[in-house]
């Protein structure tokens, strides 16, 4: 499907709603979700052949301070063309660096790395994940510190390949990228590729957890909060001995409101918090 045939969605809300709201865009066939922070809004791309469901989505999202939730404050729905898509992306996703080394920037940048950066090029398409949120940085610096050369790794929710490809280039000998949506395995694909790592990243759609075989000794997972915490006991089975489990997508409240409860609950020991702003993620360790 040509970008010209998607529909952007833009929904203006605080952060305590974006777990809520990303649920509702997903589950409603929206792909490509993408979290911002100028003004505190998620952006997504719903197949225009679908518009019929533009009432029911907004109608649902309206209904979020019956749960408690903060209200959305606007609902925005506009066509997006394959110019003014690519356009709007040169704007926005610039070369930047990420903890020690890892250095992120887009496959039109003309930016020189220095010699010991390792570099992850992309070309963010459609789908979710440049660096630029603050849940993908915190991964980013987690994998840094946590990766060994020749670990197994599983990327869920894997966008546009970016912590997979990160992976890899950091040592790992084989990774599997998983996403539910056939677009962003796709554009994953384009960038595993364009970045040389095709020989030991798979991308590959799935179903979460249930799309993996075998076990793994790291496992990262930048989903939203409610994915985190139905999933958690999947997790320590499909981890090795000492083996690795990071996590982000999750806001303070959520994170301690049920997601740290819910992996150590499932028999994970946590190892580290990293913060930035609303945002927190973590690794834990399977004893």
């Amino acid at each position: 499907m040509k970008p010209s045939e998607w529909l952007s969605i833009r929904v203006v809300a605080p952060p305590p709603a974006w777990d809520a709201v990303a649920t509702v865009l997903i589950d409603s066939g929206c792909a490509g979700v993408e979290l911002r922070e100028q003004p505190y809004s998620i952006v997504a791309y719903l197949p225009s052949t679908e518009k019929e469901r533009l009432d029911e989505i907004e109608a649902q999202l309206h209904r979020l301070p019956e749960y408690d939730l903060p209200a959305v404050q606007r609902f925005e729905v506009q066509s997006v063309s394959e110019q003014n898509w690519h356009t709007a992306w040169r704007r926005y996703f610039r070369s930047r660096r990420f903890g020690e080394r890892i250095r992120v920037q887009p496959s039109w940048s003309g930016y020189r790395p220095a010699p010991d950066e390792v570099v992850i090029r992309l070309d963010p398409g459609l789908a979710f994940g440049t660096g630029g949120h603050a849940t993908t940085a915190l991964c980013l610096e987690l994998l840094e510190r946590y990766l060994q050369p020749g670990m197994r790794v599983a990327d869920m929710g894997t966008g546009t390949g970016i912590l997979a490809i990160a992976a890899a280039k950091l040592g790992a000998r084989e990774v599997i990228a998983v996403d539910d949506d056939e677009l962003a395995v796709k554009i994953a694909q384009g960038n595993i590729e364009r970045n040389g790592v095709a020989d030991r990243v798979r991308a590959q759609v799935g179903d979460g957890f249930h799309a993996l075989s075998g076990t793994f000794d790291l496992i990262v997972c930048n989903i939203i909060s409610g994915f985190l915490i139905q999933s958690a006991p999947q997790v320590p089975p499909m981890l090795n001995a000492e083996g690795v489990y990071i996590v982000s997508g999750t806001s303070g409240r959520n994170w301690r409101g049920g997601v740290r409860r819910a992996i150590e609950s499932a028999g994970l020991q946590l190892e580290e918090v990293r913060k930035r702003r609303t945002w927190v993620a973590a690794a834990f360790r399977k004893p």
